[in-house]
């Protein structure tokens, strides 16, 4: 692969990974390579030991520390890809937000493969870089308020239509409690709240979150 071709890839994706893995002699169809899995909602995500990579092909995946609590630290989007156990041992668990499709692959083999473009070194501090933002996102949420955190986590996990917000049944108040690390008494009542100011509607008994200047620029 020379640099012009990697160069139209970094113009059209957002995620280099995902057509370099596309273009690589990877075989998806070898079940000790690669894996697809569906997940239902709030199903867990059991992995073995090994070091595997992560790819989020359809939905969003919540990832938690893995202790009583299980307090989330990351949501992982449509195009995400996630390097569980490759570096070190991870204490992290994985459940599904929603109908969840996941291709799970033997990170030794995607990273033998990849190891041999000369962009490899690139690609990984890049890939680490997008892991550190998520990380760096739930730290800063946890300096803002109650309310801020709840919109911020149904900002994220609702569809953006022409009026506003359209939030899934999905988004609960467990949800929002395990996101916002806040107890679901907390978030019940943050959402009251935004529905007394009228910021969040029911058309259709389907809520929506109304758009606010800055969502709209301005």
């Amino acid at each position: 692969m020379d640099f012009l071709e990697v160069h139209s890839l970094l113009l059209r994706e957002p995620n280099l990974l995902l057509p370099l893995l596309g273009l690589s002699n990877i075989n998806k169809n070898n079940s000790d390579v690669c894996q697809v899995t569906v997940l239902k909602n709030r199903q867990d995500l059991v992995l073995t030991d090994a070091g595997k990579l992560i790819h989020v092909v359809k939905g969003q995946l919540l990832q938690q520390i893995n202790h009583s609590k299980q307090s989330v630290n990351a949501i992982w989007m449509e195009d995400d890809f996630i390097f569980h156990n490759v570096f070190q041992p991870d204490p992290y668990e994985y459940v599904a937000f929603g109908r969840v499709e996941l291709a799970i692959y033997d990170a030794k083999a995607v990273l033998q493969e990849l190891s041999e473009q000369p962009f490899f070194p690139d690609l990984l501090i890049d890939t680490l870089k997008r892991q550190e933002s998520q990380f760096y996102r739930y730290s800063l949420m946890l300096t803002k308020n109650v309310q801020e955190r709840v919109l911020d986590i149904i900002k994220l996990l609702s569809k953006k239509e022409e009026a506003g917000y359209h939030i899934p049944k999905t988004v609960n108040y467990l949800l929002l409690s395990k996101c916002c690390q806040i107890s679901p008494h907390t978030a019940k009542k943050a959402i009251q709240e935004l529905e007394q100011a009228n910021k969040i509607v029911y058309k259709k008994d389907k809520p929506i979150l109304i758009y606010d200047p800055e969502d709209l620029g301005l």
